[in-house]
């Protein structure tokens, strides 16, 4: 899906406010999320790959990863944050959460 390439440098942050391709991810529009994959995909894959195990997981973590976003796009009214931040938070968290163990396993883990 994604190329096996590191990148350790975010995509271009600024002050440039590109709400219009995440509004536009939002309403459904293939274009926009080609284009967000396009332009996001390496950078998310990167950082799936550098915190997970194996190709798979972060595999599967860039799949959740681009959820969150079409998600977030979905059910946010207006976009007054920068593009690559919000992408970048979305991305982070996610990751966060797909490496902690599920509850279950920590419970366990508490009684031993």
């Amino acid at each position: 899906m994604f190329e096996t390439r590191v990148e350790t440098a975010s995509p271009e942050v600024g002050t440039r406010y590109r709400s219009s391709l995440l509004m536009r991810v939002g309403k459904g529009d293939k274009s926009a999320i080609k284009e967000c994959v396009s332009e996001y995909g390496n950078f998310i894959w990167a950082l799936a790959k550098k915190m997970t195990r194996s190709n798979e997981e972060a595999e599967a973590a860039t799949e959740e990863i681009f959820k969150d976003i079409w998600r977030y796009a979905r059910h946010a009214e207006d976009f007054k944050l920068d593009e690559t931040a919000v992408i970048s938070q979305i991305a982070r968290w996610r990751l966060v959460r797909y490496l902690q163990p599920p509850l279950q396993e920590k419970s366990e883990a508490a009684h031993h």
